[in-house]
């Protein structure tokens, strides 16, 4: 897991050329007025999927991983806490497919939480179970975000 502010995001060039893709492309800008909907950056390879929902209560998340993609999560507005902790460990609750898993969610303080917020971004590798869309303070908002899914 690796929490930045996008000004600083570059500094995680090399760790893979999808990745690097992605990178450039969040500098590149303009993702800030895309409509609802998925948009290949290359193939299935790097893609955005732009949301706009309500953040929501704990208890109506769910924790997930990927396997075969890395999640950079980042908004455009509104803010949500996302939890994160390994995913060795917890119970599985979906099982796999394509390409994602759910879990059953940990014991309480067994988890990171993230203020996600315009300006920030969460990059999730597939050992990273999160639960992403949580409202801050129980306080369910509007919340503009887009999910890059880079493949490993």
């Amino acid at each position: 897991m690796i929490v930045t502010n996008l000004g600083e995001i570059a500094r995680y060039r090399g760790l893979g050329a999808n990745l690097d893709k992605a990178i450039a492309w969040i500098q590149a800008g303009g993702w800030e007025s895309l409509p609802d909907g998925k948009l290949e950056i290359e193939s299935e390879k790097v893609f955005a999927l732009v949301q706009h929902y309500d953040s929501r209560m704990p208890e109506n998340c769910r924790f997930e991983t990927h396997r075969n993609y890395i999640d950079i999560q980042m908004l455009v507005s509104g803010t949500e806490l996302v939890e994160v902790r390994p995913a060795v460990g917890l119970a599985v609750k979906e099982p796999y497919k394509p390409d994602i898993e759910f879990y059953a969610a940990p014991e309480p303080g067994s988890v990171h939480s993230i203020l996600l917020s315009p300006g920030t971004a969460a990059i999730l590798f597939p050992e990273d179970a999160h639960r992403p869309c949580i409202a801050k303070g129980g306080l369910p908002g509007p919340v503009h975000k887009i999910v890059l899914k880079v493949a490993l």
